[in-house]
Parts: C-alpha cells; structure tokens; sequence
C-alpha cells in the first residue's frame, strides 16, 4: 500500500552539530523541509546536501514559524522535527503505516524523551500531555496556536492517535548550559502565567517545587536514574521555584536601581567637605597646601 505524502518540517538555527543526524532519520519522508531563521555556521550547507529543500525566514516566534513553514510545505501531512531530535526506526515505521489512508482530520502524538548528562529519561509529562503531544496533521484542518509563546500546541478537533515508537529529544547539555536554558524558559513561562492572571503566592512558591521534584523523582522514576535522577529531578525542581518567583516578582515588585532614603540619604552639597589635597613636597614637611 502506497503511504500518503508526508513532509518532514524542522526549524533551525545554528544546528551544524546535529542537523545531519537529524535529517538522516526522516529521508524515508516525500520531502524534507529546514525552514532556517538565520544560521552563521553551516547548518544549512548540511542540510542542502543531505537533499532537504531549504528557507531562510527571519524569526516569527515559535508558532508563527511553525505556520509559516507549513504554507510552504508542498504536502497536505507534516510532521515537524526539531533540529536535536531523532526519529528511532521503530517510530519512523509507526509513521508510515499511520500514514496509509488516513483520516484529513486525524492528528498523531509521540512519545518524546529527552536526555540528561548521558542517560535517556522516561517520559516525564503527564498521561494526558503525552497523549496530547501533536506532531504529525493535516494542514487544511490543523494549525498551530498563534496565542500561545511557548511550549506551542496545535488546533485540532479529533483524538489524537498516539503512535508507537520514541522521539529522541538528545542535546548532550551539561549543566552550564541546562540552568540558562532553564532560566530563560522560566522568565517566558512566567511572562505567560502574568498574561493569565495567574497569581503567584508565598505557598505556592514554596509547594510547587516540592512538587516537581516528588514527580520527577518518585512518579517518573528519577529515583531508579541513581546520582543522576537526583541531580534531574533537583534541577527541575529549581526551574520550578525561578519560575514562580520570577511571577511574583512581575507581580509585586518593581526595579529599585538605587536605595532609598530609609537605607541611605546622599548628602547635600552644603554638607560636603573639600578634601585636602596634597603635593609630592607637601607631604614631606607634613604642609597642607
């Protein structure tokens, strides 16, 4: 039976490092597609050459990207990939076989797991997120959600079917470049829980870390990773605390640059005292000039 066609969309920036790879585990696709949003390395040198048609377009934000990519896409089906991600054989088959006269209004989910100092991490989402993490859809009945900044959705309207096989979301990071990552997700994240009306609370910013680390370590099995389940799960529950700290802040404080009068009073000019000032000469007779 002949697959429906299916193009491979992956977003990029600077991914020299992994776009090979990356690309190498979707050429069973009809078309490969890098929309690229300004690389100075040879990211997209790589991809031409692996046979991945390539478009230069200045960043619009996640989800407009993500759009803008589709309109462009020659087939109806996507199936979008980021740069540090590898479809495993078992996934890739999942996909041409859900791809065999499907449903237009059908929209498929992957288990993706990601990567921590080395060892591959159980799914750390919830069911529901799992279930609900959408990838592959039919552009005339799907598209992504303009209103949301990060962590990205699609429209759809049907059940979506959760296909076999895992999504490598590998990085490599060390711990230099996870905690910035962290913070700088935290910041939008909190920016998105404000825009809300979220409000962020004393209990809240002391329970919620709690939280993430028992699900991190206890629910999703961080505890049997050794040394490295700790770290993970610790680290995830310090995104937490940056997060929400970060709401309360946009909340309930504004920048004070300098201290105020209670902590330090400049003195007036009328209370400045000219220092003495000394020649070479002077301070050897001991002479103030």
């Amino acid at each position: 039976m002949v697959m429906t066609p299916l193009t491979v969309i992956i977003l990029a920036k600077n991914e020299e490092a992994l776009i090979e790879r990356c690309i190498k585990s979707v050429q069973w696709a009809n078309e490969v597609l890098v929309m690229d949003s300004g690389s100075t390395d040879k990211t997209r040198e790589i991809a031409s050459s692996l046979g991945a048609k390539v478009y230069v377009q200045e960043w619009l934000g996640w989800p407009g990207q993500r759009n803008k990519a589709t309109s462009i896409a020659k087939n109806d089906w996507v199936f979008f990939v980021e740069a540090d991600e590898i479809v495993t054989p078992e996934l890739a088959e999942s996909i041409q076989k859900a791809m065999i006269s499907p449903n237009g209004q059908d929209v498929f989910s992957l288990d993706r797991r990601g990567d921590f100092l080395g060892l591959l991490l159980p799914n750390m989402s919830r069911r529901k997120n799992i279930s609900g993490f959408v990838r592959i859809y039919n552009k005339q009945y799907s598209a992504y959600d303009m209103s949301m900044k990060v962590h990205e959705g699609i429209i759809y309207s049907s059940k979506p079917i959760l296909l076999k096989g895992v999504l490598l979301h590998w990085r490599g990071y060390v711990m230099d470049e996870y905690i910035p990552v962290g913070n700088r997700y935290a910041t939008v994240e909190a920016e998105v829980l404000n825009e809300s009306n979220y409000r962020a609370t004393g209990l809240i910013i002391f329970l919620r870390p709690i939280l993430r680390f028992l699900w991190c370590y206890i629910a999703r099995g961080g505890i049997f990773l050794g040394t490295r389940g700790l770290i993970h799960a610790m680290l995830q529950a310090t995104n937490e605390y940056v997060r929400y700290a970060k709401l309360w802040e946009m909340q309930n404080i504004d920048r004070v640059l300098h201290p105020p009068t209670s902590v330090y009073r400049e003195p007036s000019t009328a209370q400045v005292k000219p220092v003495a000032s000394y020649s070479i000469s002077a301070a050897k007779t001991g002479e103030v000039l």
